[in-house]
């Protein structure tokens, strides 16, 4: 009976260490990616940040259209699954650097992967901020990226255009001006 007790409480207190040494194990397999991680992670805040000033122009811009000017906790699910994706896809791709392929030098991998992420996060901060903006900056990146206002009202393409133009000729003078005298030579 005395072996028994005695094998539990060694057991049980063991299992602090057992968990410590897990613990140390996944550390020490993270830590090297956690720069990565935390550059992808900002440029998601930033991402969500302006996404959410676009929802806020949207709605100041077009206030039939829909959109409430929160931020939504269906998309930030899908973000805070996003990152979890590309954070094992970087742990993944350092022990493919180390492990399979260390033989070449270190490709560095994960360094790119987070790379690809943070500049396809990038050109989704600039559709963020040059959608539903009339800055000359916009209109000119505008040219390049696509406008992400129909996705956030759900209205076919070309019908915010329409409100838009609508809204332009209601602001415009009804009485022409009268064209100046010309000046005297």
């Amino acid at each position: 009976m005395n072996s028994i007790v005695t094998f539990f409480q060694n057991f049980f207190s063991s299992i602090p260490r057992w968990i410590a040494m897990g613990l140390g194990i996944v550390w020490a397999w993270m830590e090297p990616t956690l720069p990565y991680a935390l550059l992808c992670v900002f440029a998601v805040i930033v991402d969500c940040l302006t996404a959410w000033r676009l929802n806020r122009r949207i709605r100041r811009t077009v206030p039939e259209g829909g959109a409430d000017g929160k931020l939504k906790s269906a998309n930030m699910f899908k973000m805070i699954s996003d990152l979890a994706i590309v954070w094992l896809c970087i742990l993944l791709a350092e022990g493919v650097d180390n492990h399979l392929l260390g033989h070449f030098g270190g490709l560095h991998l994960g360094q790119y992967i987070a790379a690809i992420f943070v500049l396809c996060t990038f050109v989704s901060i600039l559709e963020n901020e040059s959608s539903c903006n009339s800055s000359t900056w916009a209109r000119v990146v505008q040219k390049i990226v696509c406008s992400k206002v129909e996705r956030h009202i759900d209205m076919r393409p070309g019908e915010l255009e329409e409100i838009l133009k609508g809204k332009e000729a209601e602001k415009k003078p009804r009485h022409p001006r009268k064209p100046k005298a010309p000046m005297p030579q």
